[in-house]
C-alpha cells in the first residue's frame, strides 16, 4: 500500500484583496512561504509568512494588509471569531512598557474590536484566547491575573490565586474557552528556586464570577485537549532527589475532578473529531489509543529507526498518523524533510518542511482524512 499526497486547491496567485482560482490545478503552491497555519477541522483558514497575514478561502486567498505580519492568528473553539495577537518587540518598548494589540475579527474577517494593554518591559506578555461569543480573555503570567473584554470594554478582572510569597514569578498559563466559560491551566511555581508546586485547573465565567479551582495530580503540565465536552490533560511529577519522572494522563470533569488516570507520558495528545478516540504519544516508538466509548486501551509500538516523533493526529476510526524527523533534529535543526508515518500499517511518506518554523510540525484530521500544511502546500494525506 502506498500513500497518496494530494494538494488541496487553495489559490492561483497572491494579490491584495480576493483572488479566484482560474484553474483547478491539482498541484497549486503558495508563492509566499508559510510559517504557520490556522486550521479548523482540517480546513485551513489562515496562514502567516514573513511578508503578511493571509486569509484562505476555498479557492482564493486574501492578503490581510491592515495587520502586521508579526501577528499570531488563533481561532475561537468553533472559529466563529478570530484573534490576531501582536506582541511588540523589546526594541519597541516605550516608557518601560511593552504594549500588545489584540484584534478580534468575526467569521467574515471584519474587525469587531481591538484591545491594547501594556506590561512592564522585562516581563512576559499576556496570554490571550477568544470565545465563540467574541469575549477576549487575557491572562497575566506574572501576577496571575485574568481580564475579560467584550466589544472593546473591560467586563471584569480578577486574581486567579493569591501567592503565599511576596515576589511574583512567571507561570506557564494556557487558556481554553468552552461555551461561556474560560478554563485555565496554570503551573504554579515553587518559591525560592524550589521545584514546581502544582498545576491548577481553573474554571471561570466571562463576568469573572463562579470561579472554581482544582489541583491536578502532577506538578508539571505537558499537553491538554478539550473536545466533545471532555477534558484530557497530561503531565508529570519530577523528583530531583531520585531524578525520576512519574507521568500521568488524566481525564477530568468541568470541576477538575479526576475521572480516570493512565500512567504513561502524553508528549502529544490528539482527539478524534467524533470524540471516540484519544491518542497519546508516549515515546518515539509507542502510542497509546483510548477507545472512549468502549473504554478499551491499546498500545501501538513501532521501531524508531533513529527517528523522533512530533505531531500526532487520530481519525474517527482510530487510525493514527504521526510526524517523524531524524534524531538529531532537536540539536542541529538542519533537516528539511519529515516523514508522515502510519504506525498501524507501517507506511510512510516524505514531505519537505522548514525546521525554522516549528508550528508547521502539526497534523490535523477532519475525522476522515489527515492534513498538514507545509511551507508551500496544504496536503491531504491518505494511507
Amino acid at each position: 500500500m502506498t500513500l497518496k499526497l494530494k494538494t488541496i486547491i487553495i489559490l492561483s496567485m497572491l494579490v491584495v484583496g480576493p483572488s479566484i482560482a482560474s484553474d483547478l490545478n491539482p498541484y497549486i503552491k503558495l508563492n509566499d512561504a508559510a510559517k504557520a497555519w490556522s486550521v479548523e477541522r482540517g480546513n485551513p483558514l489562515y496562514y502567516t509568512s514573513d511578508k503578511s497575514l493571509y486569509s484562505v478561502g476555498s479557492q482564493s486567498v486574501r492578503r490581510m494588509a491592515l495587520y502586521d505580519e508579526r501577528g499570531v492568528i488563533s481561532l475561537s473553539p468553533h472559529a466563529d471569531f478570530r484573534l490576531i495577537s501582536l506582541i511588540q518587540d523589546l526594541s519597541e518598548v516605550k516608557n518601560g512598557q511593552r504594549y500588545s494589540d489584540y484584534f478580534i475579527l468575526d467569521d467574515q474577517d471584519e474587525l469587531s474590536y481591538k484591545v491594547s494593554r501594556g506590561t512592564p518591559s522585562d516581563l512576559k506578555p499576556l496570554v490571550a484566547a477568544i470565545s465563540d461569543h467574541g469575549v477576549l480573555a487575557l491572562a497575566d503570567p506574572v501576577n496571575a491575573k485574568i481580564y475579560f473584554y467584550s466589544e472593546g470594554e473591560l467586563l471584569s478582572e480578577g486574581q486567579l490565586y493569591e501567592d503565599e510569597g511576596s515576589v511574583s514569578m512567571e507561570r506557564n498559563i494556557h487558556l481554553q474557552w468552552v461555551g461561556n466559560e474560560c478554563f485555565i491551566l496554570l503551573e504554579r511555581p515553587g518559591f525560592n528556586g524550589q521545584p514546581g508546586a502544582d498545576v491548577l485547573f481553573i474554571r471561570i465565567d466571562a463576568a469573572g464570577l463562579n470561579q472554581f479551582t482544582a489541583i491536578l495530580p502532577f506538578t508539571y503540565l505537558q499537553k491538554y485537549i478539550f473536545g466533545s465536552n471532555r477534558f484530557f490533560i497530561s503531565g508529570y511529577n519530577y523528583s530531583s532527589e531520585n531524578q525520576t519522572m512519574d507521568p500521568l494522563i488524566i481525564e477530568v470533569n468541568r470541576d477538575g475532578t479526576v475521572l480516570w488516570t493512565h500512567e504513561k507520558f502524553g508528549h502529544e495528545l490528539a482527539l478524534s473529531e467524533n470524540g471516540k478516540y484519544l491518542a497519546a504519544l508516549n515515546t518515539h516508538e509507542s502510542i497509546t489509543t483510548f477507545d472512549l466509548y468502549s473504554k478499551r486501551v491499546k498500545q501501538v509500538d513501532y521501531s524508531h529507526n533513529d527517528l523522533v516523533s512530533l505531531g500526532l493526529a487520530v481519525n474517527n476510526v482510530g487510525d493514527i498518523a504521526v510526524i517523524r524527523v531524524p534524531a538529531d533534529f532537536f540539536v542541529k535543526r538542519n533537516t528539511y524533510f519529515a516523514h508522515i508515518y502510519f504506525p498501524q500499517i507501517e507506511q510512510s511518506s516524505t514531505i519537505q518542511i522548514d525546521p525554522r518554523f516549528p508550528k508547521l510540525f502539526q497534523l490535523y484530521s477532519n475525522g476522515e482524512q489527515f492534513y498538514i500544511g507545509t511551507n508551500y502546500e496544504w496536503l491531504e494525506i491518505s494511507p
